[in-house]
């Protein structure tokens, strides 16, 4: 998606901000989760970073609602479908990790409830809260951020190296650190496919397969103590599945393409929850419409009024010069007629004249 209202000089301080704040975050909150008494693979602590970023982010730049435009709680038949794909290809990843475990090291860990000291429902809730932070600040947030310039293809490539630089695990040596970072990108490669022209409806999407994820590798995976084989398996699954889903996804959006000239970004299905925000904003739009149609009949009306008024100006101004012209032409033959009577006036007397003082008048 673009926005011109970012700048590119805030798009790029704001990534730059998020990623310096997020990891300085994380060395600060590490050194506290003793201090809240909850272990690690029930809520890690250094969760909060991206969410905290994100906030910070939202307090120190402008145009926060273009900040926040992919944070919408509403549903779309889009936002089901994908919310279905974020629980189907978790289990492709399980199964096919599973399948590897059975065939190259004749078993695989399966964590009993009894194996555990916190019960499984605390995991899940931890594991929720943990996925919604992290989403919110990498997905809802920087994903956004970094799709306003960009299409989400490299969005998501961007969006997953920081990502997985947040999630490096050095701890257990250096192939190991190289798994994981294969799998934390994969991983987020998938998320950014999989909020694709959502419309701003990412947070539940990501936020089911992040904890879909999460809380199966607790139960079926051993890579949290440091297993390479569990973290080579788990991470060569997911790289395969995703690999698998965004050519799928490509390959699709490129046919439908091809046959209807039309992006498949650009189809929007109907949303069900919007209605309210789309009514009001149908409202609003009609109201402008008709305000706009109003005053463009009164400013016909008022020209229309202006040109009557013209030619009713015009037509007296005429009629006035006619009756001028008129008076002008009766003075005129007036004088003329008075003119003619004064000569045949003095003719009459001249010959009046001549005659008496003609000889034949004296005799």
């Amino acid at each position: 998606m673009k926005n011109n209202r970012i700048s590119g000089f805030q798009w790029a301080m704001t990534i730059f901000v998020f990623f310096v704040v997020t990891m300085a975050l994380f060395v600060i909150l590490r050194d506290f989760q003793a201090a809240i008494g909850v272990k690690r693979f029930v809520f890690d602590i250094t969760d909060l970073s991206p969410f905290i970023a994100a906030i910070i982010c939202l307090l120190v730049f402008k145009h926060k609602k273009e900040q926040m435009a992919s944070l919408k709680f509403t549903f779309s038949l889009k936002v089901i479908e994908r919310l279905l794909l974020a629980l189907i290809i978790p289990l492709f990843i399980f199964i096919i990790g599973m399948f590897c475990f059975n065939t190259f090291a004749d078993s695989f860990i399966l964590l009993q409830a009894s194996d555990l000291s916190v019960s499984i429902f605390a995991i899940l809730i931890g594991h929720l809260i943990m996925a919604f932070v992290v989403e919110f600040g990498c997905r809802s947030y920087l994903q956004h951020i970094v799709e306003t310039k960009m299409n989400t293809l490299f969005a998501s490539i961007v969006v997953g190296i920081i990502y997985s630089i947040f999630n490096a695990n050095t701890t257990y040596g250096l192939e190991f650190a190289g798994y994981h970072f294969l799998y934390t990108f994969a991983f987020s490669m998938i998320v950014g496919e999989l909020i694709r022209a959502t419309n701003g409806r990412t947070i539940y999407i990501a936020t089911l397969f992040h904890a879909a994820m999460s809380f199966g590798l607790v139960f079926l995976f051993s890579e949290e103590i440091g297993d390479l084989f569990s973290m080579k398996v788990i991470a060569l699954a997911t790289t395969a599945v995703g690999l698998i889903y965004i050519i799928l996804s490509l390959m699709i959006r490129a046919i439908f393409y091809k046959k209807t000239n039309q992006s498949l970004d650009e189809v929007e299905p109907n949303n069900y929850l919007d209605h309210v925000s789309d009514e009001q904003d149908d409202d609003y739009s009609e109201t402008k419409h008709d305000n706009s149609k109003s005053s463009d009949h009164h400013d016909r009306q008022k020209d229309t009024l202006d040109a009557q008024h013209q030619d009713n100006k015009h037509d007296v101004q005429d009629h006035s010069q006619d009756a001028d012209a008129t008076d002008h032409l009766k003075e005129h033959t007036s004088y003329k007629q008075d003119r003619r009577s004064s000569v045949v006036s003095d003719l009459q007397d001249e010959i009046k004249q001549t005659e008496e003082h003609s000889p034949n008048n004296k005799n």
